[in-house]
């Protein structure tokens, strides 16, 4: 697929079926009315059953949709729920970045982010304010005082579906997070609809502190 490609990932199991199809269903057309990519509603749920008729276990399913209007979908095996071992992005990426409040094939910012902590499973991004974001494959939880909060849109970050469905659900508050209160917090996780709830323990040694 050539040009800018809109992405989905989600969470499928036997039984159960797609862990939050609406929102990712909601958030896809947004994506495709913003970037003038057509998308086919009926198209897009008959890949998805697709892609998942006969299998037996619970799978990742990757979802991509062209400027042309095509679909491609597979399902992949689920990734680990394991802790990660994360460290801080060097550099900040922009909060004004329309990007990165969409799931596309764009993933520069990400790219260099992991690039430069090369040791780390996974890394936590910040803005030009000092601010906290996201991972490169997820939304950021931070415990503190015994709540867990999430830095909010604003700050320059993909509106998650689970981050969604938490916030909703009471679960989680959101708040402007620093690298100071990173560096606080008692707990630290990565939330995202496929992989859930993931620890994430920092380690100075791959580069807590940003440059």
């Amino acid at each position: 697929m050539s040009g800018l490609v809109l992405l989905e990932a989600l969470r499928w199991e036997p039984g159960a079926g797609y862990f939050l199809l609406e929102r990712h269903l909601a958030r896809l057309a947004g994506a495709a009315a913003r970037f003038g990519h057509p998308c086919d509603p009926g198209a897009v749920r008959a890949a998805l059953e697709g892609a998942v008729a006969g299998l037996d276990g619970p799978r990742k399913v990757r979802l991509a949709l062209a400027a042309d209007g095509r679909l491609a979908v597979e399902a992949l095996p689920l990734p680990s729920s394991r802790p990660l071992r994360a460290a801080l992005a060097p550099d900040p990426v922009n909060s004004a970045d329309p990007f990165l409040r969409f799931k596309t094939s764009r993933r520069e910012p990400f790219e260099r982010a992991r690039a430069g902590r090369p040791g780390a499973d996974e890394v936590i991004l910040w803005n030009e304010r000092g601010e906290l974001t996201e991972t490169s494959t997820g939304n950021l939880v931070l415990e503190r005082a015994g709540r867990g909060l999430t830095p909010p849109v604003a700050a320059g970050l993909l509106p998650g579906t689970f981050r969604a469905h938490l916030l909703e659900a009471g679960e989680l508050g959101e708040a402007a997070l620093t690298l100071e209160d990173l560096r606080g917090a008692a707990r630290v996780w990565q939330v995202s609809s496929v992989r859930g709830w993931v620890e994430l323990r920092l380690d100075a040694s791959v580069g807590e502190r940003a440059r």
